[in-house]
Formats: C-alpha cells, structure tokens, sequence
C-alpha cells in the first residue's frame, strides 16, 4: 500500500502549479535576508490592510525562514484567509469522502474507462517511480493524477507538511489568530470528482506529461521566483496549463472568479488579512490580482 496520508491529497492542488512551484523556494531563500520583490501583493485600505500572497503547497523543511515581507505580513495581519480550512480536511468524514470519491466502485477499474493509450502512458510513468500500475487499478484518474504528483514530489524530497499554507495555518494557531477558508473541502473534492470522464483523463495526461516540466524549466522559473517576475512565471507556468482549457477553467479560472466577492469583503474592515492561496491564482489575465485591479483596486508587489 501506499503510505501517503490523506490529508496530503485533500490541499488545494492545481497540478501543473503544484509540480513547478514546489520545489522554488528551496532555491531562493538567500533572498530573505532583505526586501526583494515577492509573490507578496499588498492592498491598503483607509481602514485596513490585505495581504495576498502566492502559495507553494509542498517544500522542502529547510526552505525556511521566508522572506521577512512575507514574516511581517503575517504578523500585520489578525486573521489568516486560506483556500480551505486545513482542519477540516484533518477529519474523519472528510477522508471517507475523499476514498469514496476517489475509487472506483464494484469491478469498475482505471484500464476500462481510460484510453489504451493513455493506460500505456501510466504504467510507463509508473515504472519510472518505481511504482507498479496495478496498484492504482481502482484509482479514478483525477485521483491517479494527484497521488502521482504527490508522490513524484515526494521522491524529490518535498512534503505538504512543509507548504506555506500549513506553516501559516500551524504558525496562526500557536499565535491565537483566526483563520478562515476560501472553500470547503467538500467544495474542493468536488472540483476533481465533478469532472466528466474526459476531463479526468485530460487532468491525468496533464499530469504525467507535466512531470517533466521540473528538469525542463526549474532555472528559468526560479530565477523569475526569485525576482517577482510575474509576466516570466506566466510563460511558463500557464502555457501548459492553457492547453487544457476545459481543466484551466474549472481549477483556475472559476475559482478565481468565485473567490474575488469574498475577497472583496475583506477590504475596509477593521481588521488587517493575510490570503494565502496558490501562487497559479496569482499570475496571468485570469489571477485574483487582476480581477482586483480591473475592479479599480490598486496593489503593491
């Protein structure tokens, strides 16, 4: 069996985003000795101030401290906004659903509801995690392709217990700040589960092709990480992604979109937030920070 717990599957992943984006802080650390630009926005209010930072859902542990912005945006802020409530998905009923969802039901397998091509794809990229197929012969491929981006993720040595969300999740309960969820974790299982068979192999492809992109682009994505160059991060990052537009819509664009009232909400309280949520949510015509600014709203990177 596999030793992955649940709760490492139920973080609000966008696979291409999560692949790429795990792994860049680990290489710019160095940079948190001073106030470089970061994946950090800022929205000041006559009354409060919103924080808006980009997400990297799995690290490595010494990719830590974060930049001091990033440090003392936390600590400006008495509420932390994350894109679900990481206790949640901590619950037993939460990972019930999760296995329900995720598994084929009766004799119902991967092999009979995916192309012959694809299902060849899968045992290749299996093999190559030294992972044999028929493990996964009840796994739906939405599911298939999270476990595999986990566990891809994980050879290279990063966990999601060493995400930013969790370090911020964890860091405001020790510090007795509130904490909230852009979504419920039901919502966001649903996300997957809720695809049509297609788009479930499409996500899945994505994915085992995606795997890649790590040795491909990694210097060039973090060289863009480290400088705050949003416009590189969007060539490189989205390209793929946008080659799927059915799956761009539904984990990025909608969300986006659903996001942006509650977002809204949070300007001109009498309290000071910090939103944390996937750095792909951030960058590219589609991002929350442009939803935002073509809503009149200004910003400081």
């Amino acid at each position: 069996m596999l030793r992955i717990p649940l709760q490492k599957f139920l973080l609000p992943v966008k696979i291409t985003l999560l692949l790429i984006f795990s792994i860049l802080l680990l290489h710019s650390q160095g940079a948190a000795q001073g106030d470089p630009k970061t994946c950090l926005w800022k929205l000041k209010s006559e009354k409060n101030t919103v924080y808006i930072l980009g997400s990297i859902h799995l690290l490595k542990r010494d990719a830590y401290p974060l930049a001091q912005t990033v440090e003392r945006a936390f600590n400006d802020s008495q509420v932390v906004v994350l894109e679900t409530d990481l206790e949640a998905l901590m619950q037993e009923r939460v990972q019930k659903l999760f296995l329900s969802k995720g598994l084929y039901d009766g004799k119902e397998t991967l092999r009979g509801n995916v192309a012959d091509a694809t299902y060849e794809f899968v045992g290749r990229r299996t093999k190559e995690l030294g992972l044999d197929i028929e493990r996964f012969s009840r796994f739906r491929p939405w599911f298939l392709a999270l476990t595999l981006a986990v566990v891809k993720l994980q050879k290279l040595g990063f966990d999601p217990e060493h995400g930013v969300d969790t370090y911020f999740f964890d860091k405001a309960k020790k510090a007795g700040k509130e904490t909230k969820g852009l979504e419920t974790a039901e919502y966001q299982i649903d996300l997957f589960d809720g695809m049509s068979a297609s788009l479930q192999e499409k996500l899945l492809l994505q994915t085992l092709r995606d795997l890649d992109i790590i040795e491909k682009d990694i210097d060039r994505i973090v060289a863009a990480w480290a400088s705050g160059d949003t416009g590189t991060l969007e060539a490189v990052m989205l390209k793929s992604l946008r080659e799927y537009p059915e799956v761009y819509n539904r984990l990025l664009k909608e969300r986006n979109m659903n996001w942006l009232p509650k977002i809204e909400r949070l300007i001109g309280q009498d309290k000071n937030y910090l939103v944390v949520v996937g750095v792909g949510h951030l960058i590219g015509t589609d991002s929350v920070i442009s939803l935002l600014k073509g809503k009149g709203y200004s910003f400081e990177q």
